[in-house]
């Protein structure tokens, strides 16, 4: 986003009617715009690696607490931290794999584009570059060209012409007017008389004079709170408007130790060697190659919607879940439930049944007159993926990001993944000062090696969201 889209967005607002028990000090639902219900169903199209980048810009005092009350987040905030600390040269396959993981795109990113409130403010990839000397372009900034010469053309593209137009539908298609209820764990439903009582039924609130309605606006800061509250808390709502817990706030009890979708699909498996402490018994460490580091890794760059589908709406922590079902009750067919990883972001061995967008193979590049202007001689350079109504065209090809490479990091490294996630390369001279780090006794250590593959890969993912010791949790 430019720094004046980032303005506009920060200034926008949702006037939210809202119904308060007052004698718990909780909300028992809200009853908003479709902008509104749209901004919070964005939520699942989003990275893992942008959610990290968007709640680092939360109050510090809440991330700290937040790290120690969500075993998600502070395992998500180790990841990217790893990203971040990574040495380019011993590690990446160029510098720009680096940057892909710390801001990972969005594969809904044009649906995005279109809401009244889009808190994605990741550089979009509608921008196209260019190069003079050759057929070739690119949507990532400061790559190169393979002819060795940075594409400078950065021509106008015809097919994100109205993506910011907020007139068009968003994530799915209802009357602009319609109302919605969304009660304090995210549960969203129609405006009506009939489904406020069912609210208000299952909230178990019997006395009416409890109740109070209040009306409030709420801008980009208590979205990004709703984002942050939406993954680690029971209560949403509550925390976000009412700024506090309620006077009833026992968590409910998550079910999803077990709760993961099995497909047929046969994977590729990867082999890891792991260390063990006897006494404590527990996974110490991993020894892996670049594949698996490029797995884990690549976590950042999974859409929340994707991961929901594959654990189970019913059997994911905190309320995320029920947006899930949410959206699948409003639209069936919506994206949202199934978002693509973004082009170029998919690891060459992935256990997962999550694949990245496929880009249209050719664009074309040349010139358009503008019918928009009252001069009608107006050219300008402009790209598309239709031909028609450009000039002096031709056939453009994208460049690969990562070309001649493998996935983010080189293969022909290994690398220690600790418990916490914490990715380092393995040298031989660095073998005994990794021992003194452990502290523990040699004769208490055993190596053991893991295969994995599909179910594996799934449970790394589960233990993700609900273990703060996700190596063993998975492996041992």
């Amino acid at each position: 986003m430019t720094s004046q889209q980032e303005q506009q967005e920060e200034s926008k607002t949702f006037p939210l009617k809202i119904t308060v028990d007052k004698q718990s000090n909780k909300v028992v639902f809200v009853e908003a715009t479709k902008d509104f219900v749209e901004t919070l169903f964005s939520f699942l199209s989003l990275p893992l690696g942008t959610i990290v980048r968007l709640l680092a810009t939360t109050d510090k005092n809440d991330r700290q607490q937040l790290s120690k009350s969500s075993p998600f987040f502070e395992n998500i905030k180790n990841l990217y931290q790893t990203v971040q600390n990574l040495n380019s040269d011993e590690v990446w396959n160029n510098p720009l794999c680096k940057q892909m993981l710390l801001h990972p795109r969005n594969s809904c990113e044009s649906l995005c584009m279109k809401l009244y409130l889009n808190i994605d403010d990741s550089e979009p990839s509608s921008k196209f570059y260019v190069c003079d000397s050759c057929n070739k372009f690119t949507t990532f900034r400061n790559l190169d060209c393979t002819c060795g010469k940075p594409p400078n053309r950065q021509p106008k593209n015809l097919d994100s012409e109205g993506q910011g137009n907020h007139a068009s539908n968003g994530f799915f298609d209802t009357k602009s007017e319609q109302m919605f209820l969304v009660s304090d764990d995210l549960k969203i439903l129609p405006s009506s008389l009939l489904n406020s009582m069912q609210m208000l039924l299952k909230s178990g609130i019997s006395d009416s004079t409890q109740l109070e309605e209040v009306t409030q606006n709420i801008g980009k800061k208590e979205i990004l709170n709703l984002l942050k509250y939406t993954l680690t808390s029971h209560e949403p709502l509550t925390n976000t408007i009412l700024q506090s817990s309620s006077k009833n706030n026992d968590e409910p009890r998550n079910q999803y130790v077990n709760g993961i979708v099995t497909s047929n699909y046969k994977r590729n498996k990867m082999d890891i060697k792991v260390l063990q402490s006897r006494s404590k018994k527990k996974l110490v460490s991993a020894e892996a190659d670049g594949d698996f580091i490029d797995f884990i890794l690549g976590f950042l760059t999974i859409p929340l919607g994707s991961i929901l589908k594959i654990l189970i709406p019913n059997n994911f922590p905190r309320c995320v879940g029920n947006l899930y079902k949410s959206v699948k009750n409003l639209n069936p067919m919506s994206e949202l439930l199934h978002p693509c990883i973004a082009p170029h972001y998919g690891c060459p061995n992935q256990p997962l049944n999550i694949f990245p967008l496929k880009f249209p193979d050719h664009y074309y590049y040349g010139i358009h007159h503008n019918d928009d202007d009252d001069d009608y001689n107006t050219i300008e350079e402009v790209i598309s993926n239709s031909h028609v109504s450009i000039v002096n065209r031709r056939s453009v090809t994208e460049l690969d990001p990562r070309e001649g490479a493998v996935g983010f990091v080189k293969r022909a490294a290994f690398y220690v993944l600790g418990d916490d996630l914490e990715v380092k390369p393995l040298a031989a001279n660095s073998f005994l000062s990794y021992l003194k780090e452990l502290s523990l006794p040699l004769d208490d250590l055993e190596v053991a090696v893991i295969t994995v593959g599909e179910e594996e890969a799934k449970s790394f993912l589960q233990a993700l969201f609900t273990s703060k010791f996700t190596l063993t949790s998975v492996l041992n």
